[in-house]
């Protein structure tokens, strides 16, 4: 699994065969497809193991499910510490570039992520709220689009800060992504 994160992650889905990923691993390629068929195969077992992101959407600790603004600040340093770490930042890479490349892949990683979000609304302190899918899926967009610019893009000044600096910013606005308190308005008329 580690020289499939670290090819994905380096060449791209489409540029890394079961070969290259053998090859890596030091083994031979029949192993790779006895236990999982195919390069698909490997991507759904990437995306589905404990190094993916969508892990963090599964459930909340018991302690924040009515926490308010403390769930935003939770999920905000859990999902970004998977891009922080060294040990998992190039898995991270990996499915998400493997998971945007190709239609194959990214319905894979759409439905992992569409789970894990339905997860997260329902054992978030506003899984009673009728929009709570939309807000775990707003608040999904969020970090996801935030971890590409500092991760992967490198967009200054985000990839700069330090970490603890980059959540400072990045709590508040999740908080607001999250509350219940704002309802979605009608497009602004000139």
């Amino acid at each position: 699994m580690e020289s499939a994160l670290h090819l994905f992650a380096e060449h791209g889905y489409a540029r890394t065969t079961i070969r290259a990923i053998a090859e890596d691993a030091q083994v031979d390629p029949a192993l790779v497809h006895h236990f999982f068929d195919n390069k698909e195969g490997v991507f759904d077992a990437a995306v589905n193991s404990p190094l993916s992101v969508s892990s963090v959407f599964d459930e909340l600790p018991p302690d924040m499910a009515d926490a308010g603004t403390a769930e935003a600040a939770w999920l905000a340093r859990a999902y970004l510490s998977f891009w922080e770490s060294e040990e998992t930042r190039y898995g991270m890479t990996a499915i998400y570039r493997a998971g945007l490349a190709d239609s194959a892949t990214s319905e894979r990683l759409r439905a992992r992520v569409e789970e894990s979000t339905k997860n997260w609304a329902a054992n978030s302190g506003y899984r009673d709220h009728p929009d709570a899918e939309t807000r775990a899926a707003l608040a999904s967009g969020h970090l996801v689009g935030l971890a590409l610019m500092r991760y992967v893009l490198k967009v200054h000044p985000l990839a700069e800060m330090d970490f603890e600096e980059f959540l400072a910013w990045v709590v508040p606005a999740l908080e607001l992504r999250l509350s219940t308190e704002l309802e979605p308005r009608s497009a602004l008329k000139d």
